[in-house]
């Protein structure tokens, strides 16, 4: 009887723990210091050091000011090249006087973030 306890509560926590471990999916976060305002969708963010990190499971980035602890979360497309991103790099666009962030080249994730941007950037008009 303790037997069989047991066995069901280890198939239990097995069945709770892989799916909250793998909503957790992801690549390693980056650090960037951006050097110029930039604007993501509509939210225009200053210069700074900021922390970008993915979950692929959802298609989305978390860009995070470090300083200020101002965050803002947006829908990606990846973006697979071959050969892979060889170093971390944002790629920003000029949308009038805005500089818009475009992409996001990821050396551990291997690919490139593409950020989803809605009709209101000019590059999609």
């Amino acid at each position: 009887m303790r037997r069989a306890l047991l066995l069901i509560l280890t198939v239990l926590c097995i069945l709770l723990i892989v799916p909250m471990a793998q909503s957790q999916v992801g690549t390693a976060a980056i650090r960037v210091v951006v050097d110029h305002d930039f604007s993501v969708g509509s939210i225009h963010l200053p210069a700074g050091e900021y922390r970008f990190s993915f979950n692929t499971e959802t298609s989305r980035v978390y860009i995070k000011n470090v300083t200020t602890g101002e965050s803002v979360s947006v829908f990606t497309r990846d973006i697979i090249q071959n050969p892979a991103p060889a170093e971390n790099k944002l790629v920003f666009q000029q949308d009038g006087n805005e500089l818009m962030l475009h992409q996001i080249w990821s050396q551990q994730a291997g690919h490139v973030h593409d950020i989803v941007h809605g009709t209101e950037v000019k590059e999609l008009q």
